[in-house]
């Protein structure tokens, strides 16, 4: 049994205070409305700052012995925000919390002889199975202050409060859209995604008083984003290589600001003279390119960095390996951005994506020497001026699906056989990759060697069929039920069910609960 000390567990409590959303789905975020300290017997105003420097302290150096937290918490859902009230008693090693609201239930936590008492009057499983594993997790845990605070920019309140109204209005037509278009991308992650980034960028404007006389969203892909801020009174277009299916189902006035046309750094101009705000919603090649182009144009910028690429459009390369690839180029872009002469704010959004960190340049100083910058930053890396490639209209396809089918498929069913037959049940079966690559031909090799990833690549291509069991093992992917929300409203078969079709045991799915036809 986990033993926690005073100091864990007001370092949990800390975290609970902070993150209660964490553990409540239906909770958005929470805002701390007041704060006061309980000291000599009776309560006087406090700040959020007295209150983490007082539950980190050491309990000697303490000067009151508690206090008293005033919440907002922001339904997700919920019309009407609900208000809560926390205790924190340093005497008893005791934390209370209420709440003004049916739709939650009380609850306090204690700590006596190193172990954590949780009470609640109506919700003992909420404790014991949620609660408590988040308070031990949080009491071992190493905490460092985030550099990049969550939705730091904006009123979080009015943040939530637009968003949940931009679902209500929107989502449902853009569902029907994906649908009418039989897009294969997740609706769910795009639809909400981008209905919640063009919540961020109305507050932010209304906040900044940088309310846009125009945007460019350059890279804007499906155009939805675009679609949204138009539909909610803010004029802007769309800029990208390739038009999407999607593009031809907006209103007309969208699809009219849509422009099917490719983005070259040293040669681009605005169609539009009024637009102020450049857009990079996961622009990808032109994600290092979005500060340079507003720099040069001398207007604000949005950017949501993504897959990391050099100015030169070739991939990045690492600058610092002690942090994550992400971390590294975001950091690079930064560098940019301020070599443009921004003065750059940062944001993570509360996005469904892994990439949720937000670059934003408002105010300039243009006395730097942008165009010197980014002509050295090109000769570094020996691309020049002239050799600046971002995407084709038509890109080259190298991950195994330009090979000819009948080769796929052949395969793909050889190794699949050679997997059941390892394993006596019939059903399953692991093999290591390099016994599955020795036990093909070399004729058979042939139709990919020239992929990247080769045998692997088809593998992972394959992920309904095959799987990766840890180490050098492959094995064969036990089919799983879709959400029946997912199957009815938002996705469209259209490819057979292999194991239909090839197991000897055939599909364990019925044809509802399959996400391929039967």
């Amino acid at each position: 049994m986990t033993t926690v000390e005073e100091a864990q567990f007001w370092q949990a409590i800390g975290i609970l205070i902070k993150n209660y959303h964490a553990l409540n789905k239906k909770i958005f975020e929470v805002v701390l409305t007041q704060v006061e300290k309980q000291q000599d017997g009776r309560l006087c105003d406090s700040s959020e700052e007295e209150l983490w420097k007082s539950l980190k302290e050491n309990p000697n150096q303490r000067t009151c012995s508690g206090f008293k937290i005033g919440f907002k918490l922001l339904p997700k859902k919920l019309p009407e925000n609900i208000l809560a009230t926390g205790t924190v008693d340093f005497e008893k090693c005791l934390y209370e919390c209420q709440f003004a609201s049916d739709e939650i239930e009380d609850f306090s936590v204690r700590l006596l002889g190193g172990q954590l008492l949780l009470e609640s009057k109506q919700n003992p499983n909420w404790l014991e199975f949620v609660l408590k594993p988040k308070l031990l997790s949080w009491s071992q845990s190493k905490q460092e202050e985030s550099k990049v605070k969550s939705l730091g920019l904006v009123d979080v309140e009015k943040y939530n409060d637009l968003y949940k109204q931009l679902k209500q209005k929107h989502s449902q037509r853009l569902l029907d859209y994906w649908k009418t278009a039989q897009e294969s991308t997740d609706p769910l992650k795009f639809i909400y995604e981008d209905l919640a980034i063009a919540a961020y960028l109305i507050v932010l404007w209304n906040q900044t008083q940088t309310e846009p006389k125009a945007f460019a969203d350059l890279g804007c892909g499906n155009g939805l984003l675009v679609h949204v801020l138009n539909a909610e009174g803010f004029k802007g277009y769309g800029y990208d290589i390739r038009k999407r299916k999607l593009w031809s189902l907006y209103p007309a006035d969208t699809q009219q600001s849509l422009l099917e046309k490719a983005v070259e750094p040293n040669s681009f101009r605005l169609d539009f003279p009024e637009v102020d705000w450049l857009i990079g919603n996961h622009s990808d090649e032109l994600s290092p390119w979005l500060p340079v182009l507003a720099g040069r144009l001398n207007i604000n910028y949005f950017l949501l960095p993504c897959c990391p690429y050099e100015l030169s459009g070739a991939k990045f390369r690492r600058r610092n390996t002690k942090i994550s690839a992400y971390q590294d180029f975001f950091q690079y872009v930064t560098q940019v951005s301020r070599e443009c002469g921004f003065e750059v704010l940062q944001d993570r959004l509360k996005i469904p994506s892994t990439k949720r960190l937000a670059l934003i340049g408002i105010k300039r100083n243009p006395t730097k020497d942008l165009e010197y910058f980014v002509q050295e930053e090109l000769r570094k890396y020996k691309t020049g001026e002239s050799e600046i490639k971002l995407r084709e209209k038509e890109e080259s396809v190298r991950n195994c699906t330009q090979v000819e089918k009948s080769i796929i498929d052949g395969l793909v069913l050889k190794i699949f056989t050679q997997l059941l037959a390892s394993n006596a049940d019939k059903w399953s079966g692991r093999l290591p990759m390099r016994e599955i690559a020795q036990s093909l031909t070399k004729e058979e090799l042939s139709g990919i060697k020239s992929e990247c990833g080769g045998i692997k690549t088809l593998l992972r291509n394959k992920h309904e069929v095959f799987e990766f069991c840890g180490g050098d093992l492959i094995g064969i992917r036990t089919p799983k039920a879709k959400a029946p929300l997912l199957q009815s409203r938002l996705t469209t078969k259209k490819r057979s069910c292999f194991f239909k079709l090839y197991h000897p045991l055939g599909c364990p799915l019925a044809d509802a609960e399959c996400s391929f036809i039967h």
